[in-house]
């Protein structure tokens, strides 16, 4: 499916799907074999990033209407500028972050080259609990830690970058009932608080769901969605793929 993606090229991420033209190519190959010859109401794309599933999927005419949600500003800018390149007027892209409830909190990331690992703040997240503050570090002058001198940064949460955003269930984004819907669940660790905050809609409606779970939260994870009553299908590397139909 052709479509035009503006990239970055000093995103390492965005390189890479520059030089190869495409991205999680076995995933989305999967994807597509399973669900192009059945109809689908919705695609929800949660963490679009710079929409690249988002796109890709709009050139589905089985797939009438598409939600695209992306909390990073930076990113949903460039999300937004990657629709209207495209000339697509189906999506409906939100600047937010779908969590198990509505409010506000931060998101942080640690290189402005690689936001696409973007996570919501999470004090009991493991990942962000590896990295320790280190005092020495000028949190005032953040461009300072490129520096050599300061080559262990990404070690630090003092000089992370933070960035506050708004949080909102799905549920109360959208409320379809008896839809089918394609979901792709992408959000560096947050999956389980969207999915809680999706009981709604998880219930309701027949559901193609595409998710990544890292290692460490994959019983949780999956023990929500089998009692859910989906069925896990298949996983390639931490995108798992279940249904509930």
């Amino acid at each position: 499916k052709n479509f035009k993606l503006k990239l970055n090229l000093k995103n390492s991420l965005e390189r890479k799907i520059f030089l190869e033209n495409y991205f999680e190519k076995n995933q989305i190959n999967f994807l597509v074999n399973n669900i192009e010859n059945k109809n689908f109401d919705y695609f929800i794309d949660i963490g679009a990033y710079i929409g690249y599933y988002t796109l890709l999927f709009s050139k589905f005419k089985n797939i009438e209407k598409i939600i695209s949600i992306e909390a990073n500003k930076a990113n949903y800018n460039n999300l937004l500028e990657n629709i209207s390149l495209n000339k697509l007027n189906h999506i409906t892209a939100h600047n937010l972050g779908c969590s198990d409830h509505d409010g506000k909190t931060k998101l942080w990331y640690s290189d402005q080259n690689k936001m696409g690992g973007s996570s919501i703040l999470n004090i009991d997240d493991y990942e962000y609990n590896k990295y320790d503050p280190n005092l020495n570090l000028d949190t005032n002058n953040l461009k300072s830690h490129y520096d050599k001198k300061y080559k262990d940064y990404k070690k630090s949460k003092d000089n992370f970058f933070y960035q506050s955003i708004n949080t909102k269930k799905l549920d109360n984004i959208i409320n379809p009932i008896n839809k089918h819907l394609l979901i792709k669940i992408d959000v560096e660790r947050h999956e389980l608080f969207v999915l809680k905050g999706a009981e709604k809609i998880l219930t309701n409606n027949k559901i193609f769901l595409q998710i990544e779970i890292f290692p460490k939260l994959f019983d949780n994870i999956n023990n929500f969605l089998l009692n859910k009553n989906f069925k896990l299908i298949k996983n390639i590397d931490w995108d798992y793929y279940y249904k509930n139909y």
